[in-house]
């Protein structure tokens, strides 16, 4: 009698399935393999201090006329560790001279003055952004280092904002410009309009007849201002940063929010190049999302307009973390915690086979992967943590060609929030 093969063939296949290691999208450990011979590593308790901030003055690039130095999350402690590290590290080339924010234009100005002129108070001026992702000792500390840094060296380095999602400091600044009087009255009147829309200034949501009769008063207030723009610069910058949020805020964008995102990112381009010196450099501080040399799910980016003006001119840093905690509003709870939870990936996520490494903090250039990625079966996914709570923390996405650079904290925590109860 002859014997079926299907039971054998069963009991192969299980086998076959249950001890073959797992490969998903073709991963193994190819990646970090890769990774072991070529990061940076860094030293986790004392993320800032002076021998990361000497390893990483070598490692970082120095032909590069901006550098974006970005982070998975507007609420992550280490995040602004690390870019404290970064900005130590660039501070002893003089031509280092500007720190672009993305916070409003006009707010991050009084930065400079509450560093350079010892005038306004820091944490009133970070409440003025309305990003309570700012409002943390983390962002105090930062700031308040790059004022010793400048003096230090003997060279100022300057803030400055390339967001325009507020409108009152730049209404105020024209209301100081010393303007007539009626055109002081309607200045006035619009940031009483602006305060009693609080919520519909920030979610971008202002009905079509508040629009209009915004629009109406706005464009007969700056035409008046325009012999003054010719010859004042403050005035000049606070027209465009208001005619940009006006643009923004557009009640017709209201539902189109890719529309408003990409609206909102080639403007912070815009204002990143209107900053540039020559002879000067520069870094940004913003989200991942906003920084990338490439387009992402939510947005073309504002690294992408960067990178398409600029080509290597503009460098990008992206910061990723694999588990822990971040700070944001959690609705369940009713308020802002630091206990939202960084979910750690699966093996289709960068973050996965970071973590891998048996080195907490490291630094690497994604030269070497795009070097050797014939033949590497390189992940296709990774995290963006939008503002605010987020079930969906990882997208499609290829962060070799993303960032130029990755800055990798395995495991971090929430910021330590001035609205913390």
């Amino acid at each position: 009698m002859k014997l079926s093969c299907l039971p054998f063939l069963l009991i192969f296949s299980f086998l076959y399935v249950c001890c073959t290691p797992v490969q998903v999208n073709g991963q193994d450990n190819g990646l970090v393999d890769q990774l072991k011979g070529h990061i940076v590593r860094l030293d986790s308790l004392d993320l800032a201090g002076e021998n990361n901030v000497r390893m990483m003055s070598k490692a970082l690039p120095g032909e590069f006329r901006v550098l974006g130095i970005g982070e998975q999350s507007h609420g992550t402690s280490e995040f602004f560790t690390a870019r404290l590290l970064l900005i130590r590290a660039l501070a002893a080339d003089s031509a280092f001279t500007k720190i672009g924010v993305e916070a409003p234009m006009a707010e991050v100005d009084k930065l400079n003055d509450y560093l350079w002129e010892g005038r306004g108070d820091l944490k009133a001026i970070l409440r003025s952004f309305r990003l309570y992702g700012y409002e943390c000792p983390e962002f105090v500390n930062l700031v308040e280092s790059v004022g010793r840094i400048g003096k230090a060296r003997g060279k100022a380095i300057r803030f400055f904002g390339f967001d325009m999602q507020s409108p009152f400091q730049s209404l105020q600044n024209l209301r100081d410009s010393g303007v007539a009087s009626d055109i002081s009255d309607s200045l006035k009147n619009l940031m009483h309009y602006y305060e009693l829309l609080n919520n519909e200034v920030y979610n971008h949501s202002i009905s079509a007849p508040d629009f209009a009769e915004l629009k109406t008063l706005s464009d007969w207030v700056l035409d008046k201002l325009t012999g003054k723009a010719q010859t004042n610069e403050l005035v000049r910058k606070s027209i465009r940063s208001y005619r940009q949020f006006l643009l923004l805020s557009d009640s017709g964008l209201t539902h189109a929010m890719d529309v408003q995102s990409e609206i909102r990112d080639s403007l912070m381009a815009e204002n990143v190049l209107a900053e540039m010196e020559p002879g000067r450099k520069m870094v940004l501080l913003a989200h991942n999302g906003h920084l990338q040399r490439t387009p992402n799910i939510f947005s073309k980016s504002t690294g992408s307009f960067l990178a398409r003006k600029l080509g290597g001119a503009y460098q990008c840093v992206g910061l990723t973390t694999s588990y822990g905690f971040y700070t944001t509003v959690n609705p369940t709870v009713g308020h802002i915690t630091d206990k939202n939870e960084v979910f750690a990936g699966d093996s289709t996520t960068w973050e996965y086979h970071f973590s891998k490494l048996a080195q907490p903090v490291f630094f690497f250039n994604m030269a070497v992967l795009k070097q050797s990625r014939q033949g590497l079966h390189l992940p296709g996914r990774y995290r963006l943590l939008v503002y605010g709570l987020a079930d969906n923390q990882f997208f499609d996405g290829s962060l070799a060609d993303d960032f130029d650079y990755i800055l990798h904290i395995r495991e971090t925590s929430g910021n330590h929030s001035f609205y913390l109860k």
